[in-house]
């Protein structure tokens, strides 16, 4: 009899145990479901930097900009799904929520705008089918305004397949504003961008949702702003071996035999 209570005694304490180590695990998992429900989304598993590297002390305000120390572009090539290659087009977005990270001061108001833009995705396809898409970071775009020049270095550019139907991409970009024709450099900032896109094979559309967090020449986060839009196809895809004076065929076939994917190469 004295083994018997010795035992149910032991046995209790150990359910007790057993029951808080569960009330602890409980409370955590909770714990961390609240701050996710009212944190901002973010697109997936996918966060943003919390900082960002100061630039180049030669790209700051004040200094005179020089467009031959832009490094050359990679042949870096990555696997998209076959739903996302093609030419796609947006008309309009929507802005559904910005913070000022300096302050705290968040707008959830929606608002839309114009916002007519074209893209592309997938450059060559491999001899099994897969779709691939000439990444090339780093690369520098400019546009052309009222006494400016506005640089995009691209400094990054990361694709990540979460989903059969759903794709992220994340960028990082460094803004450079000119003026002009000094070509003193007016202002510096970088971004960085996640975009993910959903697709809707029954209508053939893409719904976009994205992340853009701005941080200033130091690295410094500044604000964050969450856009939506749907994204319609305006071209199937095809092959394209030359683009902007360079032979992506040739590329592709250098990076395939680079990675050791020799039996990849088309014929």
């Amino acid at each position: 009899m004295k083994n018997t209570v010795s035992n149910d005694g032991e046995n209790s304490k150990m359910s007790y145990r057993t029951l808080i180590l569960r009330l602890i695990i409980l409370a955590a998992f909770l714990l961390n479901c609240s701050k996710a429900s009212i944190a901002e989304p973010l697109q997936g598993k996918i966060e943003h930097s919390r900082k960002m590297p100061s630039v180049n002390k030669m790209l700051k305000p004040g200094i005179h900009y020089d467009e031959t120390a832009d490094k050359p572009m990679s042949n870096a090539w990555v696997r998209i799904p076959h739903w996302l290659a093609g030419i796609w087009s947006i008309k309009e977005e929507t802005t559904v929520f910005q913070e000022d990270l300096k302050t705290g001061r968040r707008d959830r108001e929606q608002h839309s705008f114009t916002a007519k833009s074209k893209f592309g995705y997938g450059k060559q396809t491999d001899r099994t089918g897969q779709i691939w898409h000439y990444v090339g970071v780093p690369y520098t775009s400019d546009t052309t305004m009222s006494g400016l020049i506005e640089y995009h270095q691209v400094l990054e550019k990361d694709v990540s397949i979460q989903s059969t139907n759903k794709v992220s991409v994340k960028t990082r970009v460094i803004v450079v504003k000119v003026r002009k024709p000094s070509g003193d450099i007016k202002e510096t900032y970088q971004q960085e961008s996640i975009n993910t896109y959903t697709y809707d094979p029954a209508e053939d559309v893409i719904a976009m949702e994205s992340s853009t967090k701005a941080f200033n020449a130091d690295g410094t986060p500044v604000s964050l702003t969450c856009n939506k839009a749907t994204i319609h196809r305006q071209n199937k895809y095809s092959v394209i071996n030359e683009e902007y004076g360079r032979d992506l065929k040739s590329l592709f076939h250098q990076f395939l035999l680079s990675q050791g994917l020799a039996t990849l190469v088309p014929n």
